[in-house]
């Protein structure tokens, strides 16, 4: 082989040495997105990692979506004010994990408002659309603004027959909203942390916990257990359910390109009701294996005593909309607004 032949083999093999030690091509856009759901949910398999998926392909790998589940970037009343300072780009979170941070949003954590997560989630979405929860998410990009379905009354043996009942029933409420409604029953609610739940469930601090049927049996609780495990008596309850929402940095959102705006908004457009569909799903599965399940009492209440419930909580309505007056909200108009929207919705899903 001649001189020149061989520098040529030898240039091409450092070329070759340096490409398989270059770097992957970077993304332009990073977006670090924490969230509740646990791995391996379908919530979390279904709707958030298609999500990303979807962004990181249409835009050809200028956006990548780092999702992490549960637990992967901070704790889960943390994300929100992760998002808020640019700690991370995007969460899945919940709304009731910020005590006052999301007034107009609590409308929706009323008693008795909705009856599924499909009519719910589309009317808070048109609320949003219509400015009437705009100074709740001032600081952040809405991707999506949804709600569970009326939660369940799960106990550690107690029967829950009747309003009286609720007397002294120390509680774990998913937000301060659905907490004055069990507290006009009667109950003592308790704000506890996710992940706190099964402790104080084992401990006897907590007899009871309003929370969903699906929920329970995928949330680890004490000693490695479901929440569920530690649990024996299910009410059908549907008194109200938490909001959730799913968000991204202010910052971030406004300095990305136009053409990744779109992208971005394109794939976040199913968001909310992506998840409502899979949650109302997930809630009718769960209740009917648990109402054939002999480790379970499942109770459910008569119109009579579902009449009788709304007279008793009715007041907490009263006091929202004169909470809302002192924030400079009109309570009445979100209120009313609120209730026409979840009538329409309910209506179309018929």
């Amino acid at each position: 082989m001649s001189s020149r032949a061989m520098m040529q083999s030898t240039a091409a093999a450092l070329l070759g040495l340096v490409l398989l030690s270059a770097p992957a091509f970077a993304a332009d856009v990073v977006l670090r997105f924490g969230a509740i759901n646990i791995e391996n949910s379908q919530v979390y398999e279904q709707i958030l990692l298609p999500f990303g998926k979807a962004i990181e392909e249409e835009s050809g790998g200028r956006i990548e979506v780092a999702l992490k589940p549960l637990g992967g970037y901070g704790k889960p009343a943390e994300l929100f004010t992760m998002v808020e300072k640019g700690t991370i780009e995007m969460a899945a979170t919940v709304q009731g994990y910020h005590p006052g941070r999301f007034p107009q949003s609590s409308v929706m954590e009323l008693p008795f408002m909705f009856d599924n997560s499909i009519a719910g989630t589309s009317a808070m979405m048109s609320l949003y659309k219509e400015s009437l929860l705009d100074k709740d998410y001032a600081s952040v990009k809405v991707l999506g603004l949804y709600v569970l379905p009326p939660y369940p009354i799960f106990t550690t043996g107690k029967k829950i027959q009747s309003v009286k009942d609720f007397r002294g029933l120390r509680m774990r409420t998913p937000s301060t909203t659905v907490g004055v409604a069990l507290a006009k029953l009667g109950a003592v609610p308790l704000g506890i942390p996710l992940n706190m739940i099964g402790d104080t469930i084992a401990s006897g601090y907590v007899d009871a916990i309003a929370y969903g049927w699906d929920s329970a049996t995928t949330t680890k609780g004490a000693a490695g257990k479901y929440l569920a495990d530690q649990l024996s008596v299910v009410v059908d309850a549907r008194l109200a359910a938490p909001a959730l929402m799913i968000v991204m940095n202010r910052a971030k959102w406004d300095a990305m390109p136009d053409d990744l705006k779109k992208i971005v908004e394109k794939h976040s457009s199913d968001l909310a009701m992506g998840n409502a569909r899979i949650r109302e799903a997930l809630e009718a599965a769960t209740r009917k294996k648990m109402q054939t399940d002999p480790r379970f009492t499942v109770l459910s209440f008569s119109d009579e005593q579902r009449a009788e419930l709304q007279r008793v909580t009715a007041p907490a309505v009263a006091e929202w909309k004169a909470n809302m007056a002192k924030l400079g909200i009109d309570g009445e108009r979100l209120y009313t607004r609120a209730r026409e929207l979840i009538q329409q919705y309910k209506v179309a899903t018929k």
